[in-house]
């Protein structure tokens, strides 16, 4: 008799949606049925019932642009409405609101999701020219200052399972520079440096932590305006005072914990 350890439970077509869902959610491009067959090692006629079915129910979409399939809102909109999620976003809009205001520059919130970082919550500048990260988006961890941050500001178990997550992904080099990026950031406490994705934008990101630990990331992709309305060093202060604000609430109870 099989015993509860060893026991498998299998479930092909549930398998096969969320293969389809998963393989999505980690491209950041839409990708057309035979491309999803052909990543997944399957026939276009074994995925083509499921990408209907998850379609008509909201999972994914059809590209505007191409014939390529691409995730929706909805997953991360089930996710954020777990009470606790939904309760810190509602605590936190007032004050990302305040920040957007004082500073003129978009901020987000950015949580870690296996290997990578996922934006849960953002607010826009009433300023005419800004650069902002829509909600939804995913960056390998690695590779983002959300990901810096959230690593160095964990405990040693905690870091140690998430570095077997990202070996899985990632070279040896990669991996040698991320952690040398994080020693400096661990030194300063928040994150100060040029976008690696976009010409003239510097990140700028602190930890939202729940007593000894950051469940979030709260950033500003900071960039120059002429006239320049504030500095880039007091647009770091209000963006530590923010999370700081938002930190609190978290561990003294205020909301409850994500």
């Amino acid at each position: 008799m099989e015993t509860a350890a060893t026991k498998k439970y299998s479930a092909p077509a549930l398998e096969k949606g969320l293969d389809i869902v998963e393989l999505l959610s980690k491209d950041s491009t839409p990708l057309s049925t035979s491309t999803i067959a052909e990543k997944l090692g399957r026939s276009n006629a074994e995925i083509y019932r499921m990408i209907l079915v998850l379609q008509q129910r909201g999972y994914i979409e059809k590209s505007e642009d191409t014939d390529g399939y691409q995730v929706t809102r909805k997953l991360l909109q089930l996710g954020t409405e777990h009470e606790p999620i939904k309760d810190i976003l509602e605590y936190a809009q007032p004050i990302m609101r305040g920040l957007a205001d004082r500073t003129s520059m978009s901020c987000h919130i950015a949580v870690e999701s296996q290997e990578q970082i996922v934006v849960i919550s953002r607010v826009e500048t009433p300023s005419n020219l800004s650069y902002s990260v829509r909600v939804g988006y995913r960056r390998p961890l690695i590779f983002a200052a959300s990901g810096r941050i959230l690593f160095v500001n964990q405990n040693a178990d905690k870091k140690e399972s998430m570095m077997k997550v990202l070996k899985a992904h990632h070279s040896e080099d990669e991996i040698k520079t991320f952690l040398a990026d994080c020693k400096k950031v661990a030194k300063q406490g928040y994150l100060k440096a040029p976008s690696a994705y976009v010409t003239g934008v510097t990140d700028l990101s602190c930890p939202i932590i729940d007593s000894d630990h950051a469940v979030a990331t709260l950033t500003i992709p900071y960039i120059q305006r002429i006239p320049e309305i504030m500095g880039i060093d007091d647009v770091l202060e209000e963006l530590k005072l923010a999370a700081n604000e938002i930190s609190k609430a978290l561990t003294y109870g205020l909301v409850r914990k994500l």
